[in-house]
């Protein structure tokens, strides 16, 4: 059986932090990987045999907003990122975690008014398909940095979603979770790209 490594958030609160991951997110990933077991990561383990590393949302890189729990959550994204790379195995990264890799890969973020709790358009390239998606971030990618190249955009120039040219990378910037119900586009999404 596969396993998957999913990367929490984690929240300060009363001076402590929490690792958290939203429910829906869980069934998500097990709707989309059927049969793989799934184990959330809450420190660096040496000894983990991982087929997949997950990234997901609800906390800010470290250049956009420095705090206790963001360098937390950036040491586990380190490490597993490294991981993922040396052993040539997927890494997803979701809103948060697309922006962890685009930040690694020195792409420009920057901050976008009314992007937060709407929903818009995205355009994909190469074809004249477009898609309605949530939005929960206050910062865009707006241009991506070297070896990354574009799936899914705004029209305001926002990157909604982007994958490595080589590597089994995968950044999305929307929250396929939170939805009433999951969409059939976001699994085969996922599935096609990784």
């Amino acid at each position: 059986m596969k396993t998957i490594g999913l990367i929490p958030s984690i929240i300060e609160h009363r001076n402590s932090n929490h690792l958290t991951v939203d429910y829906k997110l869980i069934i998500f990933i097990e709707k989309c990987f059927p049969k793989h077991h799934l184990k959330i990561l809450t420190g660096v383990e040496k000894k983990n045999k991982l087929d997949y590393v997950i990234s997901i949302g609800s906390n800010d890189i470290l250049t956009i907003k420095n705090t206790k729990s963001n360098k937390l959550r950036k040491k586990l994204d380190d490490y597993y990122f490294s991981y993922s790379l040396k052993k040539d195995i997927p890494f997803i990264g979701i809103c948060y975690g697309a922006q962890y890799i685009a930040n690694f890969f020195k792409s420009k973020i920057i901050k976008k008014k009314n992007h937060t709790k709407k929903k818009h358009k995205i355009y994909f390239n190469k074809s004249s398909k477009t898609l309605n998606v949530n939005s929960y971030h206050d910062y865009s990618i707006v241009k991506l940095g070297k070896k990354l190249n574009v799936i899914a955009y705004t029209k305001d120039g926002s990157i909604e979603a982007f994958r490595h040219e080589k590597k089994k990378i995968l950044g999305i910037m929307w929250h396929p979770e939170r939805y009433n119900r999951i969409k059939n586009f976001d699994i085969k999404f996922i599935k096609k790209y990784i």
